[in-house]
């Protein structure tokens, strides 16, 4: 029997997988029993490459080698504003790639962010062949619905050089609806509210039965639980500084302590009132004396500190829900995807804002990778058991060109092309400047400056929220130190580093206990490693309709996706000509005909972009299209016809044809930060190298 296909939540925080066999969905766990593994790679002085959970713990002795929420950068160009972000907040070293994408340094080794996303996806799969015990080497893994084309390949070749054939990238909201609906055989609409550590996604469905159609989708690629835990870890850098005049900011070591105390902080409060913790030694004053931080918490304090960013995630299901032309009350049912929305901030603001509580009874954690399974299954099943067969691809005719006049393709030194309707005058500014804002990522930071710093004595104003819960009203926050910390210290302190501990530590292979943040570890673990307290059947997705033993198999599910971004090709003046518009529903196959803006031109090289902006720069550009070999001829004459196909996957491909010999032009799209085939081998042969002891 063939080893089942995985399926694979790679999340920003925390990665899953799960397996299904037609008549389940099962989610797998490690050798110790937990199913949540951490998306962090630690790069240790020995040479070792450490994944999961003893690299989190890492993270927190030696930050600068150790590499975390790379989902947030991948396949990001250096120079975008999000990186830059990223490069202030991140203790590790981030460059620029020879092909614009970004690197990390660790140990004097620099890695793409597809290679360190390999190494967890390595890890993943290690998971799987300990609970299967054969090789598994075929997986569907899940990205944010608003992955860009540049981000859904990064992730691809992250899969390759991991050793697994990506059968099929999946957007996430789309894999819970799955999760959710197989076997139902139901017809509703729902929404999938996806709040993960690093991304937020917001996606309509309709289920007819068998058959899931997206109706639209939207979302923020650099808005999630990541930014929360900052805005906890500055407050906690405040009261340090003003207590002891030394700001940890300022040492990226100590600040990587904060903030993954911030992180735990913000967990527990999820489920209790107050939170009270006590770092030790988080640096050293005149003399060597250590200094600590005592600081305590309550949920109201954290929910007026996360109101702005949450608020975020609604301007963007008011866009989804114009796409779509529907309200949110005008849906069945709402499901809530991803840790961030386990806050009970986000859960009253959901249920004010869809008018009706979100599903129960789903784990948040695991229902992304459930629902990869089933569609990996769903891929592999045996033909008689997909009885909704393929969808074609919509091919543009010959007759809907006639309507258009061809557009010119500029010559290579101008690399643009001439838009249809500016023929006359190139380069004319557009009639209408189009939807503005949709599909374009909001200003990096936005809401996160807004906010006034928490006072620590004055007791918390009500909260400007959608709607509140019943029940009693906020207490004031705790001021710092004004009380005995009922929950102790960390269960041990770092090495002691000299003077305000700015000094890199030197860890020449024998380590100290990583600080904890609860005397006992299994409650420290309880809190990041949800998943492994939970019931134990929400690891265990079964079709609602149970199965007798002798049952067939429920029908394999069709999916109908779309794409999140308009995509098209630059024109001449710096404007965009769309080729498929966003929420086209994909597989996709549209064509535009364009025609030579110079006599004899023979080669173009013209810059494609995704986004809804009619101004190329305010678009995400992602690469460029060669087109070689065009028959000499005068201006005008010869007209190519230029095909972009998204398939199921959202991978993009272009082929461009001469309409009069029906001649296939040379096509070649260079991704900004891609790599070509023979880098993805080179990563491949290197992190086998490493992962077997060799450098």
């Amino acid at each position: 029997m063939a080893a089942p296909v995985l399926g694979i939540d790679l999340g920003t925080t925390n990665s899953v997988v799960a397996i299904a066999d037609g008549r389940q969905s099962r989610v797998l766990a490690d050798p110790e029993g937990f199913q949540l593994i951490p998306s962090v790679v630690s790069f240790h002085p020995s040479g070792d490459i450490l994944v999961g959970r003893t690299a989190r713990d890492r993270r927190l002795l030696d930050a600068q080698n150790t590499v975390y929420s790379v989902k947030r950068l991948i396949g990001r160009p250096f120079r975008s504003p999000e990186v830059r972000t990223a490069r202030e907040r991140f203790p590790f070293e981030l460059t620029e790639g020879p092909t614009g994408g970004v690197l990390v340094g660790a140990r004097g080794e620099t890695y793409t962010l597809s290679e360190i996303s390999a190494f967890v996806l390595r890890q993943v799969r290690s998971v799987a062949e300990f609970n299967v015990a054969e090789p598994c080497t075929q997986a569907v893994v899940t990205v944010p619905a608003n992955f860009n084309e540049l981000q859904r390949s990064a992730t691809k070749a992250a899969g390759r050089v991991a050793g697994l054939d990506v059968l099929r990238i999946l957007n996430e909201p789309t894999a819970a609806a799955l999760a959710y609906g197989y076997g139902r055989g139901s017809r509703e609409r729902i929404a999938v509210f996806d709040f993960g550590g690093g991304t937020f996604d917001v996606t309509l469905l309709e289920l007819s039965g068998e058959v899931f159609e997206v109706l639209a989708t939207a979302g923020d690629t650099y808005l999630g639980g990541d930014d929360i835990d900052v805005l906890v870890a500055d407050q906690m850098a405040e009261a340090f500084l003003e207590h002891h005049r030394y700001d940890p900011r300022d040492d990226a070591q100590a600040y990587e302590r904060l903030r993954a105390a911030a992180e735990w902080a913000k967990c527990q409060l999820s489920e209790k009132p107050d939170v009270q913790l006590r770092i030790e030694e988080l640096a050293y004053g005149d003399g060597g004396i250590s200094l600590d931080l005592t600081f305590a918490l309550e949920r109201p304090v954290l929910e007026r500190m996360a109101q702005s960013l949450v608020a975020r995630t609604f301007d963007v299901c008011e866009d989804v829900m114009r796409i779509a032309g529907i309200r949110p009350t005008q849906l069945d049912n709402v499901i809530l995807v991803g840790g961030s929305t386990r806050m009970p901030l986000v859960q009253r603001m959901v249920t004010e804002y869809f008018g009706r509580a979100p599903l129960e009874g789903i784990d948040p954690d695991l229902v992304v990778a459930q629902g990869a399974a089933i569609q990996g299954r769903a891929l592999t099943a045996p033909a008689e058991r997909k009885s909704l067969g393929k969808v074609a691809l919509r091919r543009i005719t010959r007759a809907e060109h006639e309507a258009t006049r061809p557009s010119q393709i500029a010559p290579p030194r101008t690399s643009a092309i001439t838009p249809p309707d500016a023929q006359g005058s190139p380069g004319a500014p557009p009639t209408s400047s189009g939807p503005a804002g949709l599909g374009t990522l909001p200003p990096v930071g936005a809401g996160l400056g807004s906010l006034p710093p928490v006072p620590a004595v004055p007791p918390a104003p009500p909260l400007p929220e959608f709607g509140d819960s019943a029940g009693s009203p906020p207490r004031p926050p705790v001021p710092v130190g004004a009380r005995t910390l009922e929950t102790p210290a960390f269960a041990a302190a770092p090495p002691p580093l000299p003077s305000f501990g700015n000094a890199p530590i030197e860890d020449a292979g024998v380590l100290p206990v990583g600080p904890a943040f609860s005397p006992d570890p299994e409650v420290a673990e309880r809190s990041l490693e949800r998943a492994s307290v939970r019931a134990p059947d929400l690891s265990v997705l079964e079709p609602a309709v149970p199965l007798a033993p002798d049952a067939p198999e429920p029908e394999m599910p069709l999916l109908l996706d779309v794409t999140p971004h308009s995509l098209g090709i630059e024109t001449v003046g710096g404007y965009c000509e769309a080729v498929i518009k966003q929420n086209a529903a994909i597989p996709v196959e549209q064509t535009r005909v364009f025609s030579t803006a110079q006599d004899n031109q023979r080669l173009v090289k013209v810059r494609i972009f995704q986004g809804e902006s009619r101004r190329f720069d305010d678009n995400q550009g992602l690469g460029e299209i060669e087109l070689a070999g065009l028959r000499a001829a005068a201006r005008g004459r010869v007209k190519i016809d230029v095909t972009f196909v998204i398939g199921a996957d959202g991978i993009l491909a272009v082929r461009a044809k001469d309409v009069e010999t029906g001649k296939e032009q040379d096509v070649r799209i260079k991704l900004v930060g891609g790599m070509a085939e023979d880098d993805v081998q080179r990563l491949v042969d290197r992190q086998a190298a490493m992962l077997d002891g060799g450098r």
